[in-house]
Order: structure tokens, then C-alpha cells, then sequence
């Protein structure tokens, strides 16, 4: 089973780092940030879920 991210927009900075880093997960489409765990293996994710500088990514397990 894919791991759950969730994102709070309220803290989010912008700066980018999980559009850039795992693209095929994190990513934004008709102006909406989307976001599919299961496009990549579980370790990236949490890579890159680690490298927010904000923490608005979080994931629950």
C-alpha cells in the first residue's frame, strides 16, 4: 500500500523542492497541487516529504 502524504497549504512555502525532486508525485495541474505516492517507491517519497523546508508535507502512517 502507497504511503498517505497530506499538505497544508496554509504553511507551504513554495518552494518547489518536491515538484523538482520526485516530479511524478508531487505536481501541479490546472492549478491544484497533486499529489500520487504510489508514482514512486516509498523511500523517495519520504525523501523528499523529509526535504520540505516548510513541513508542510507530512506523512501518516
Amino acid at each position: 500500500m502507497a504511503l498517505q502524504v497530506t499538505w497544508d497549504s496554509k504553511i507551504c512555502i513554495h518552494s518547489g523542492n518536491c515538484v523538482k525532486t520526485v516530479p511524478q508525485v508531487f505536481k501541479v495541474e490546472n492549478k491544484k497541487f497533486l499529489i500520487d505516492p504510489s508514482a514512486a517507491d516509498d523511500d523517495k517519497v519520504r525523501a523528499a516529504v523529509k526535504a520540505c523546508p516548510s513541513g508542510a508535507l507530512k506523512i501518516r502512517e
